[in-house]
Protein backbone atom coordinates (compact mmCIF):
# COMPACT_ATOMS: atom_id res chain seq x y z
CA UNK A 1 0.00 0.00 0.00
CA UNK A 2 2.61 2.29 0.58
CA UNK A 3 3.79 2.52 -3.40
CA UNK A 4 0.32 3.92 -3.98
CA UNK A 5 1.20 7.51 -5.89
CA UNK A 6 0.84 10.97 -4.07
CA UNK A 7 -3.19 11.03 -5.07
CA UNK A 8 -3.80 7.80 -3.75
CA UNK A 9 -1.43 7.67 -0.60
CA UNK A 10 -3.04 10.82 0.54
CA UNK A 11 -6.81 9.99 -0.33
CA UNK A 12 -6.99 6.27 0.89
CA UNK A 13 -9.98 5.79 0.49
CA UNK A 14 -10.68 8.33 -2.95
CA UNK A 15 -11.02 11.57 -3.86
CA UNK A 16 -14.15 11.97 -1.45
CA UNK A 17 -12.25 12.25 1.27
CA UNK A 18 -9.71 14.42 0.26
CA UNK A 19 -12.98 16.43 -0.53
CA UNK A 20 -14.32 15.76 2.79
CA UNK A 21 -11.25 16.83 4.63
CA UNK A 22 -11.57 20.15 3.04
CA UNK A 23 -14.75 20.92 3.75
CA UNK A 24 -14.23 19.93 7.38
CA UNK A 25 -11.54 22.76 8.59
CA UNK A 26 -8.97 21.97 11.16
CA UNK A 27 -6.20 24.01 12.33
CA UNK A 28 -2.64 22.98 11.74
CA UNK A 29 -2.44 22.10 15.81
CA UNK A 30 -5.32 19.98 15.63
CA UNK A 31 -3.67 17.84 13.06
CA UNK A 32 0.01 18.14 14.74
CA UNK A 33 -2.29 17.00 18.35
CA UNK A 34 -4.19 14.16 15.74
CA UNK A 35 -0.83 12.76 14.19
CA UNK A 36 1.13 11.93 17.11
CA UNK A 37 -1.40 11.74 19.82
CA UNK A 38 -4.94 10.18 18.56
CA UNK A 39 -4.64 6.43 19.88
CA UNK A 40 -6.36 4.85 16.46
CA UNK A 41 -3.67 4.93 13.57
CA UNK A 42 -7.26 5.75 11.28
CA UNK A 43 -7.50 9.12 13.20
CA UNK A 44 -3.53 9.47 13.52
CA UNK A 45 -3.28 8.53 9.53
CA UNK A 46 -6.22 11.41 8.86
CA UNK A 47 -4.19 13.76 11.18
CA UNK A 48 -0.93 12.86 9.09
CA UNK A 49 -2.74 13.08 5.74
CA UNK A 50 -4.02 16.64 6.20
CA UNK A 51 -0.15 17.56 7.34
CA UNK A 52 1.62 15.77 4.08
CA UNK A 53 -1.68 18.01 2.02
CA UNK A 54 -1.01 21.44 3.90
CA UNK A 55 0.96 24.23 2.55
CA UNK A 56 2.69 24.32 5.63
CA UNK A 57 4.17 20.87 4.82
CA UNK A 58 7.28 22.11 5.22
CA UNK A 59 7.13 24.28 8.17
CA UNK A 60 9.35 23.47 11.25
CA UNK A 61 6.54 22.04 13.39
CA UNK A 62 4.97 19.66 10.43
CA UNK A 63 8.64 18.42 9.65
CA UNK A 64 8.91 17.85 13.32
CA UNK A 65 5.49 16.24 13.47
CA UNK A 66 6.17 14.29 9.90
CA UNK A 67 9.85 13.25 11.52
CA UNK A 68 8.53 11.35 14.65
CA UNK A 69 5.93 9.68 12.46
CA UNK A 70 8.29 8.58 10.01
CA UNK A 71 10.57 6.87 12.92
CA UNK A 72 7.87 5.74 15.38
CA UNK A 73 4.85 5.13 14.22
CA UNK A 74 3.92 1.69 14.61
CA UNK A 75 1.50 1.38 11.82
CA UNK A 76 2.84 0.89 8.56
CA UNK A 77 0.54 3.26 6.33
CA UNK A 78 0.93 6.14 8.80
CA UNK A 79 4.80 5.61 8.48
CA UNK A 80 4.60 5.67 4.41
CA UNK A 81 2.27 8.64 4.16
CA UNK A 82 5.08 10.84 6.85
CA UNK A 83 7.82 9.83 4.85
CA UNK A 84 5.93 9.84 1.37
CA UNK A 85 5.52 13.83 2.22
CA UNK A 86 9.41 14.30 2.65
CA UNK A 87 9.77 14.40 -1.49
CA UNK A 88 8.09 17.55 -1.30
CA UNK A 89 10.95 19.14 0.49
CA UNK A 90 13.51 21.49 -1.21
CA UNK A 91 15.85 21.16 1.93
CA UNK A 92 18.11 18.71 3.43
CA UNK A 93 16.29 18.21 6.47
CA UNK A 94 14.36 14.99 5.81
CA UNK A 95 17.80 13.14 4.59
CA UNK A 96 18.60 12.29 8.36
CA UNK A 97 15.67 10.82 8.81
CA UNK A 98 15.51 8.75 5.96
CA UNK A 99 19.49 7.31 6.22
CA UNK A 100 18.46 6.69 9.79
CA UNK A 101 15.17 4.18 9.23
CA UNK A 102 17.10 2.46 6.87
CA UNK A 103 19.71 1.77 8.91
CA UNK A 104 17.68 1.08 12.12
CA UNK A 105 17.70 -2.43 13.55
CA UNK A 106 15.18 -3.92 16.22
CA UNK A 107 15.59 -2.39 19.13
CA UNK A 108 16.75 0.94 17.99
CA UNK A 109 15.56 4.17 20.23
CA UNK A 110 16.50 6.37 16.92
CA UNK A 111 13.48 4.99 14.70
CA UNK A 112 12.07 1.23 14.15
CA UNK A 113 13.27 -0.89 11.52
CA UNK A 114 11.82 -0.62 7.93
CA UNK A 115 10.11 -3.48 6.52
CA UNK A 116 9.66 -4.04 2.66
CA UNK A 117 6.86 -1.02 2.01
CA UNK A 118 8.65 1.53 4.61
CA UNK A 119 11.92 0.97 2.73
CA UNK A 120 10.49 1.24 -0.68
CA UNK A 121 9.54 4.89 0.39
CA UNK A 122 12.09 5.65 2.44
CA UNK A 123 14.41 4.39 -0.82
CA UNK A 124 11.97 6.47 -3.30
CA UNK A 125 11.74 9.99 -1.57
CA UNK A 126 15.41 9.92 -0.84
CA UNK A 127 15.99 8.96 -4.37
CA UNK A 128 13.86 12.76 -4.86
CA UNK A 129 15.45 14.75 -2.58
CA UNK A 130 19.29 13.20 -4.37
CA UNK A 131 17.90 14.20 -7.80
CA UNK A 132 17.29 17.86 -6.05
CA UNK A 133 20.98 17.91 -4.86
CA UNK A 134 20.16 18.57 -1.12
CA UNK A 135 22.21 15.87 -0.02
CA UNK A 136 25.93 16.63 1.03
CA UNK A 137 29.04 14.85 0.75
CA UNK A 138 29.03 12.68 4.10
CA UNK A 139 25.09 12.02 2.76
CA UNK A 140 25.49 11.39 -0.66
CA UNK A 141 28.15 8.39 0.57
CA UNK A 142 26.32 7.10 3.25
CA UNK A 143 23.27 6.98 0.93
CA UNK A 144 25.02 5.21 -1.83
CA UNK A 145 26.19 2.51 0.58
CA UNK A 146 22.82 1.68 1.64
CA UNK A 147 21.51 1.50 -2.17
CA UNK A 148 24.47 -0.76 -2.20
CA UNK A 149 23.15 -2.46 0.70
CA UNK A 150 19.75 -3.10 -0.70
CA UNK A 151 20.65 -4.69 -3.87
CA UNK A 152 22.83 -7.39 -1.46
CA UNK A 153 19.79 -8.15 0.92
CA UNK A 154 17.05 -9.76 -1.15
CA UNK A 155 15.32 -7.04 -1.70
CA UNK A 156 11.73 -7.05 -3.08
CA UNK A 157 11.42 -6.25 -7.06
CA UNK A 158 10.34 -1.80 -5.94
CA UNK A 159 13.07 -1.94 -3.95
CA UNK A 160 15.38 -3.27 -6.46
CA UNK A 161 14.52 -1.07 -9.10
CA UNK A 162 14.45 1.97 -7.14
CA UNK A 163 18.17 0.72 -5.92
CA UNK A 164 19.09 0.85 -9.29
CA UNK A 165 17.74 3.80 -10.35
CA UNK A 166 19.39 5.29 -7.37
CA UNK A 167 22.49 4.22 -8.27
CA UNK A 168 23.09 6.24 -11.80
CA UNK A 169 22.81 9.64 -9.78
CA UNK A 170 26.41 8.36 -7.66
CA UNK A 171 29.38 8.85 -9.46
CA UNK A 172 31.16 6.00 -7.61
CA UNK A 173 33.01 3.17 -9.53
CA UNK A 174 31.42 0.98 -6.72
CA UNK A 175 28.31 0.94 -8.46
CA UNK A 176 29.16 -0.57 -12.04
CA UNK A 177 29.51 -3.87 -10.16
CA UNK A 178 25.89 -4.44 -8.72
CA UNK A 179 24.52 -2.45 -11.86
CA UNK A 180 26.13 -4.84 -14.65
CA UNK A 181 25.15 -7.71 -12.75
CA UNK A 182 21.67 -6.93 -12.89
CA UNK A 183 21.66 -7.56 -16.31
CA UNK A 184 23.30 -11.25 -15.73
CA UNK A 185 20.83 -14.05 -17.07
CA UNK A 186 17.94 -11.41 -16.21
CA UNK A 187 14.22 -12.13 -17.17
CA UNK A 188 12.85 -9.17 -16.15
CA UNK A 189 12.83 -6.29 -18.88
CA UNK A 190 12.04 -3.82 -15.91
CA UNK A 191 15.00 -4.54 -13.97
CA UNK A 192 17.18 -5.05 -16.97
CA UNK A 193 16.18 -1.53 -18.77
CA UNK A 194 16.89 0.21 -15.44
CA UNK A 195 20.05 -0.94 -14.69
CA UNK A 196 21.90 -0.51 -18.55
CA UNK A 197 19.96 3.41 -17.98
CA UNK A 198 21.63 3.72 -14.96
CA UNK A 199 24.83 2.79 -16.64
CA UNK A 200 23.79 5.00 -19.45
CA UNK A 201 23.88 8.13 -17.23
CA UNK A 202 26.74 7.16 -15.56
CA UNK A 203 29.15 7.11 -18.73
CA UNK A 204 26.94 8.62 -21.68
CA UNK A 205 27.42 5.27 -23.26
CA UNK A 206 25.06 2.26 -23.97
CA UNK A 207 26.38 -1.36 -24.08
CA UNK A 208 23.05 -2.73 -25.36
CA UNK A 209 22.72 -5.04 -21.88
CA UNK A 210 25.93 -6.92 -22.48
CA UNK A 211 27.77 -7.34 -19.48
CA UNK A 212 30.43 -8.91 -20.52
CA UNK A 213 30.87 -5.88 -23.10
CA UNK A 214 30.20 -3.82 -20.18
CA UNK A 215 33.46 -4.71 -18.46
CA UNK A 216 35.65 -4.69 -20.84
CA UNK A 217 34.39 -0.89 -21.64
CA UNK A 218 35.49 -0.40 -18.22
CA UNK A 219 38.35 -2.28 -18.23
CA UNK A 220 39.51 0.26 -21.39
CA UNK A 221 38.08 3.59 -19.88
CA UNK A 222 40.74 5.20 -18.07
CA UNK A 223 37.04 8.33 -16.73
CA UNK A 224 34.23 6.17 -17.14
CA UNK A 225 32.10 9.13 -15.88
CA UNK A 226 33.44 11.60 -18.54
CA UNK A 227 30.30 11.97 -21.03
CA UNK A 228 28.27 11.28 -17.42
CA UNK A 229 24.81 12.89 -18.63
CA UNK A 230 24.88 12.49 -22.46
CA UNK A 231 22.92 10.36 -24.51
CA UNK A 232 24.39 8.31 -26.91
CA UNK A 233 23.17 8.85 -30.17
CA UNK A 234 21.29 5.61 -30.58
CA UNK A 235 19.01 6.18 -27.78
CA UNK A 236 18.06 9.99 -28.87
CA UNK A 237 14.13 10.36 -29.82
CA UNK A 238 13.27 9.19 -33.93
CA UNK A 239 10.91 6.79 -35.04
CA UNK A 240 9.44 4.43 -32.34
CA UNK A 241 10.89 5.14 -28.56
CA UNK A 242 14.50 3.60 -27.44
CA UNK A 243 12.52 1.71 -24.75
CA UNK A 244 10.20 0.10 -27.25
CA UNK A 245 13.26 -1.18 -29.13
CA UNK A 246 15.01 -2.49 -26.42
CA UNK A 247 11.69 -4.16 -24.93
CA UNK A 248 11.16 -5.98 -28.53
CA UNK A 249 14.50 -7.12 -28.50
CA UNK A 250 14.43 -8.30 -25.17
CA UNK A 251 11.23 -10.21 -25.94
CA UNK A 252 13.22 -11.70 -29.04
CA UNK A 253 16.27 -13.17 -26.80
CA UNK A 254 14.09 -14.28 -24.28
CA UNK A 255 12.21 -16.66 -27.04
CA UNK A 256 15.10 -17.66 -28.49
CA UNK A 257 16.87 -18.54 -25.12
CA UNK A 258 13.87 -20.39 -24.46
CA UNK A 259 13.93 -22.44 -27.70
CA UNK A 260 17.28 -23.23 -27.07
Amino acid sequence: MCGLSMTALFGISGCSDQQKRQWRFRSAEENYQAALDAEHPDARREGITRIAESYYVDSPRAFEVLDTVARHDPNTQNRCIAIRAFSRYRDHRPVGTLLTILQARPGSEEALPANDEVRWEVARSLLDLKRKGVLNDEQAILACELYLRMLETRPTRDVRLVSLEALGYFKDPKVFTPLINALRGEKDFAVAYQAERSLVALTGVSQAYDPEAWEEWLANTDDPFAKAGQIPPGMRPGGASWWDQQQRLWRKALKLGEGN
